[in-house]
């Protein structure tokens, strides 16, 4: 199934008004929680690298109200992303922090929630392969205080294109060994489109994994500090824009670093453990 991006003209109030009628149930929602009149309540991070041609439509059917704000990381993009972000600011505020150098996708989402100001932060991606309107499913279970952290997932949801047979054995591989090792099931462990309570913000300080295994690293951290984590379904649309820039064998290797380093780490926790009960 081929996606098609919804681009708004600036001409087109009502198209805009018809996209934020989609989210009512979510402003109704967190509305419920809101203690103060200017009180933000849901932080949206985005990392952007060189996304022209997806960037403007995102932040454009992003939900958008007084409790709601945007956050764009711009990674040092060299092309004309910042020109496109500029245009959807001419009707909705939008944070924009900009890297001088490139620094990669962990520096760039750690960037990003050291700004924010939400009691919830949700960060996705800005190539165009995430929906917006799955915001909801990430951030109820935390506003419920059924989770801490939650995981947006493709196999508990849909993705409309094919997945290689090698990177869904490589994420089966991972899943099995997260669970043996640490606990919880994680089938999606490399998707950037999740959510999480502030209190988890601590975590990201001295992050070892900031390109590859990034997003694996944050399960672990919050899985060893106690926090629970929840897979939701979400759908996933195959990127119309540009190509992505992992590489299956130097991520396989990151990962495994990662998994090898962070179980070293509960092992030093459960000796530090029993020798303060003794």
């Amino acid at each position: 199934m081929k996606r098609k991006i919804k681009i708004l003209s600036n001409k087109s109030e009502t198209k805009d008004c018809n996209i934020q009628d989609n989210y009512q149930d979510l402003y109704n929602y967190i509305d419920n929680f809101k203690i103060k009149k200017d009180q933000v309540l849901l932080s949206i991070v985005l990392p952007m690298y060189n996304e022209e041609k997806t960037i403007k439509p995102i932040l454009q059917n992003l939900p958008y109200n007084n409790s709601i704000e945007i956050i764009v990381v711009n990674d040092h993009s060299t092309d004309n992303s910042l020109h496109e972000i500029e245009k959807v600011k001419l009707k909705r505020d939008i944070i924009v922090i900009n890297h001088k150098t490139n620094r990669g996708y962990g520096h760039a989402i750690i960037s990003g929630i050291k700004k924010a100001k939400g009691d919830i932060i949700v960060t996705m991606d800005s190539d165009g392969q995430h929906s917006s309107d799955d915001i909801f499913n990430l951030v109820k279970p935390i506003f419920d205080g059924e989770v801490d952290y939650t995981i947006g997932s493709r196999y508990k949801g849909t993705y409309y294109y094919k997945l290689p047979i090698l990177t869904r054995l490589g994420e089966v591989l991972v899943e099995k060994l997260i669970q043996i090792f640490f606990g919880p099931k994680i089938m999606n462990n490399q998707t950037g489109f999740r959510a999480f309570d502030k209190k988890i913000i601590p975590l990201f300080d001295n992050t070892k994994y900031l390109g590859y295994a990034f997003c694996t690293e944050q399960i672990l951290k919050v899985s060893l500090s106690g926090f629970r984590i929840k897979e939701c379904p979400i759908k996933v649309y195959r990127r119309e824009y540009g190509s992505s820039s992992i590489v299956l064998t130097k991520l396989a290797r990151r990962i495994f670093s990662c998994l090898f380093y962070y179980y070293r780490q509960k092992i030093k926790l459960s000796i530090k453990r029993i020798k303060k009960n003794k």
